[in-house]
């Protein structure tokens, strides 16, 4: 039996790096691939891993410094450059540095067939506000894996839109049109489309698109009631507004949110009764509704006659909130009106604070 005990040797610390790495223990693997780094500089490997345990530790500017003096090995193994430079790739996305991480991705994408780089450069797209590359891009990744994630794409090319409207209104609109083909059962391109051609004052082919809406989506037309309104108060024709709503309700009576408009409409034309009588059958539709209680409330508060329904109203209101003090834990943000040590749900200790 030796009388000394032997010092490890940088494989040694390197080896139990990388085992503590597996273990999820990354202070005392960083320790470890550090010291063994030291050791021996040739084991390039324990830099790479240490640059990422520092990254993933929140530090990409350490992390990015060691990647970088490892690149400029000139005996650095070509298999190990492109982990490097893949490593680089996530340390550049976090410092935001989406110019270098761009350029260092296409450059290895260049050599190396890799899906995550893609997806890396897609983020760096999303962040730059790329959309026409990233439309591309987008494409090229469904193509690969054989899927069609066109909900996706529907949304670049809104956003690629949104970026043409304020300089080219015909542009922007066929990227509108493209993206309603993409999800025809998202709204937003109904939308953009009648804004430009109201932009270009074809009022006619802007509310084609108004109604292509109600006939596709009617659940969500709520999203247009504001410019509905505006639109035709300003154009003198606001009894068009009660039509619109009226239509919408009998085509869907229990879609709450046209009922509450049709209510408010009413009761500023002054049909106060029918007002209030539509406004119940919302409530009646959806109890939980805090926007019918909050228009059931406005109503009242402006009718001289409805102390008794105001009353009725408050109470229903206050059914929705307690009273009781009530403790938010700190990880998971669960409610709770009886605090504990742990709660309940996700297993935080003391997450009250209390």
């Amino acid at each position: 039996m030796p009388l000394f005990k032997k010092d490890p040797t940088a494989t040694d610390l390197y080896i139990k790096g990388l085992n503590l790495l597996l273990d999820n223990n990354r202070e005392e693997a960083f320790a470890c691939l550090a010291r063994s780094a030291r050791a021996d500089s040739e084991i390039v490997e324990a830099f790479y891993h240490a640059g990422n345990i520092l990254r993933d530790a929140g530090k990409p500017e350490r992390a990015e410094r060691v990647h970088q003096e490892l690149l400029m090995r000139p005996t650095l193994p070509p298999e190990v450059k492109v982990k490097v430079k893949q490593a680089l790739v996530r340390e550049y996305l976090l410092m935001k540095k989406y110019q270098k991480a761009e350029m260092l991705c296409l450059e290895v994408m260049k050599s190396v067939k890799s899906p995550r780089l893609k997806e890396a450069l897609l983020n760096i797209y999303e962040a730059t506000e790329s959309w026409e590359k990233a439309i591309d891009l987008k494409l090229d990744i469904d193509r690969e894996k054989g899927s069609d994630d066109a909900p996706m794409q529907a949304l670049y090319y809104l956003e690629f839109g949104k970026t043409l409207m304020p300089g080219d209104g015909h542009a922007a609109r066929l990227r509108f049109k493209e993206a309603l083909k993409k999800d025809p059962k998202q709204p937003w391109s109904y939308i953009l489309i009648a804004d430009t051609y109201f932009a270009e004052n074809r009022v006619e082919d802007a509310l084609e698109f108004w109604s292509k809406l109600f006939d596709a989506l009617p659940s969500k037309a709520y999203l247009i009631f504001d410019k509905i309104e505006r639109f035709f108060y300003e154009t003198g024709d606001y009894g068009e507004v009660g039509r619109i709503y009226r239509e919408l309700v009998e085509r869907e009576p229990a879609n709450v949110d046209a009922l509450l408009a049709l209510s408010s409409y009413l009761f500023r034309r002054g049909d106060r009764h029918e007002a209030m009588e539509v406004c119940k059958k919302a409530l009646e539709i959806n109890p939980g509704s805090r926007e019918a209680y909050s228009e059931m409330l406005r109503q009242l508060l402006e009718n001289e006659h409805g102390s008794w329904e105001l009353k009725e109203a408050v109470r229903g209101m206050l059914k929705m909130y307690s009273a009781k003090k009530r403790f938010h834990c700190h990880k998971c943000r669960t409610r709770t009106e009886a605090p504990h040590w742990r709660c309940l749900k996700c297993g935080a200790w003391n997450p009250y604070d209390i």
